[in-house]
């Protein structure tokens, strides 16, 4: 266990150090080779063959679509139905935000697609309202932790593909949690509207406005349906509903919304590409640091630990989301998933959890990494966009990240809220 700790040690002050995360998880994989006389040719081995699956190919998927779907302005039609929704409630843009990215989660299922298309809509517009810069950020970071819940998730696909778990039982186990955080989210949204004092006009309720934007929007809302109603039914493949979702993405954008263009292609593809690239090297190259926590026994170690040192099931689990929420402040979810999804599954697997009940809870842990500095992926692009300082939005952002850290928990101690819609559909 001392080996483990010295490693993540080496790994976080190599990423203080400013070397991208990728190298700082290949470099600490190197290091530990050499001290324990490993053959580099590990790394070879797991490079490829860590990323060489039919699974994974969803991902490059699902990023084509959500780039297509998000330059055929459906951000727009999202967010003209959220405001239909919910609109007429005191703080209606911070509401309509959270609603957005709730419904925009069935089209992308990248928390960070979503902090970026949700953020660059509404950011601006809630700083023109007159929010504050810093709860702008909050609002939007905190409601992309949604994007990686509500299905199809990316999220979801890894830890199904490092676990061999069913996608499509993850999925409808995500579902339910998925909605409560984003209640969750408004409900501290408007306590915290009136905290801060902020006023701002409302408008009423307008039927007409809402069946409007609706059926404006249907034919946008159909695609998560179409995905997750196919993988669970079992009518396709993760994979192949990836290849849907773009076929889909591309007749809506050319024939549908008419705002996509052959010219714009190319750089969908290249940014599709390159958002793909940065994935699957951080699977790659956690791959092989994780590897090497299973010839040092870190998954029974963790099972031995949580077994005999806790022994109460709740308890150890709630030990394994703190470690998990530290490890986040430093490494991205898509890191985590890789290197511990396996281990942390076989602990709760021992200790008597539901398999697709434990693997929900542990997603919804490790995305917390992804909200919280100084790593955290989604409050970096909200802030980006925000043109406010990382450390600034952190302070706004902690009821949220609370709501969020309870809201695990309460999925932790009511399993009915993962398995029940799953073995209600499946058996």
């Amino acid at each position: 266990m001392l080996f483990v700790a010295y490693m993540f040690i080496v790994l976080i002050v190599l990423i203080f150090l400013g070397i991208p995360v990728f190298l700082s998880t290949l470099l600490t994989a190197i290091i530990f080779m050499i001290v324990l006389e490993l053959p580099f040719s590990v790394i070879i081995i797991r490079v490829f063959g860590g990323i060489d699956s039919f699974s994974l190919m969803a991902i490059p998927f699902f990023i084509f679509a959500g780039n297509i779907m998000m330059e055929a302005k459906i951000t727009d039609k999202i967010v003209g139905f959220s405001d239909a929704i919910v609109g007429q409630f005191k703080g209606g843009l911070g509401h309509i935000n959270i609603v957005s990215s709730m419904l925009f989660a069935g089209i992308q299922g990248s928390g960070a697609a979503d902090a970026s298309a949700i953020g660059s809509v509404l950011i601006p517009a809630m700083k023109k309202q007159g929010y504050d810069s810093d709860y702008s950020v909050a609002v939007t970071a905190s409601s992309s932790m949604i994007g990686p819940i509500i299905p199809p998730s990316i999220a979801m696909i890894l830890f199904a593909y490092y676990t061999d778990l069913s996608v499509g039982r993850l999925f409808l186990g995500g579902l339910i949690p998925g909605v409560v955080v984003g209640v969750g989210l408004m409900v501290v949204h408007a306590v915290y509207y009136r905290i801060r004092k902020y006023s701002f006009p409302t408008r009423e309720f307008n039927l007409r406005y809402f069946f409007h934007t609706f059926f404006h929007s249907l034919l946008a809302l159909i695609m998560p349906l179409i995905i997750l109603f196919g993988i669970v039914f079992g009518v396709f493949t993760p994979t192949e509903s990836g290849i849907i979702a773009c076929i889909y993405g591309l007749l809506y954008g050319f024939i549908i919304s008419r705002e996509l263009t052959i010219k714009k292609l190319p750089k969908i593809l290249v940014d599709s590409a390159t958002m793909t690239a940065v994935v699957m090297i951080t699977i790659a190259m956690a791959g092989v640091l994780g590897n090497i926590l299973v010839r040092l026994h870190f998954q029974s170690t963790l099972i031995n630990f949580a077994l005999a040192t806790i022994g109460d099931p709740h308890q150890a689990t709630l030990m394994i989301i703190f470690f998990m929420i530290v490890l986040g402040c430093f490494l991205d979810p898509t890191v985590l998933i890789a290197m511990f999804a396996s281990p942390v599954l076989a602990a709760g697997i021992a200790m008597g959890f539901d398999p697709i009940h434990f693997g929900i809870v542990m997603v919804l842990a490790m995305q917390l990494g992804a909200i919280t500095p100084p790593v955290g992926t989604f409050l970096f692009i909200s802030s980006s966009i925000a043109e406010v300082p990382l450390e600034k939005a952190v302070k706004a952002l902690l009821p949220f990240f609370f709501l969020i850290l309870v809201m695990v928990i309460v999925v932790l101690f009511v399993p009915s809220m993962t398995i029940g819609l799953s073995n209600l559909i499946y058996n």
